[in-house]
C-alpha cells in the first residue's frame, strides 16, 4: 500500500506564488528589534489568553495600532519586574 504525500512535491505549500503576491503578502517576522532575545514558552489558562485578546482588540480600537500577544506580554513583564526592583531597592520586604 502506498502512502499519499502530505504536501505536493516541489516544496512547501505556497512556494509557487507569483512575485507580486509575495511582495504584498510578506509581514515582518522573527526577533523583535533591540537587544538580543530568546524564546520562552509558558502555559497560560485559556481565560487569561481570552482576556489578553480582548485587551488587544480594545487597544487597537482606541489607538488604531496593531499589537501582538508577545508585545504586550514583554511590556507587562518588564513593568512588573521594574516595579519589584523598585520595591527591593527601597527595602520593601515583608
Amino acid at each position: 500500500m502506498t502512502v499519499k504525500p502530505r504536501r505536493p512535491i516541489g516544496g512547501p505549500p505556497g512556494s509557487q506564488r507569483q512575485a507580486g503576491d509575495q511582495a504584498t503578502a510578506q509581514q515582518p517576522a522573527g526577533r523583535p528589534k533591540g537587544e538580543p532575545s530568546t524564546m520562552v514558552n509558558i502555559r497560560l489558562p485559556l481565560t487569561l489568553v481570552a482576556d489578553l485578546d480582548r485587551y488587544l482588540d480594545r487597544l487597537e480600537g482606541q489607538t488604531g495600532l496593531k499589537a501582538t500577544r508577545g508585545m504586550i506580554t514583554r511590556r507587562a513583564l518588564a513593568l512588573f519586574l521594574a516595579s519589584h526592583a523598585a520595591e527591593d531597592a527601597s527595602g520593601g520586604e515583608g
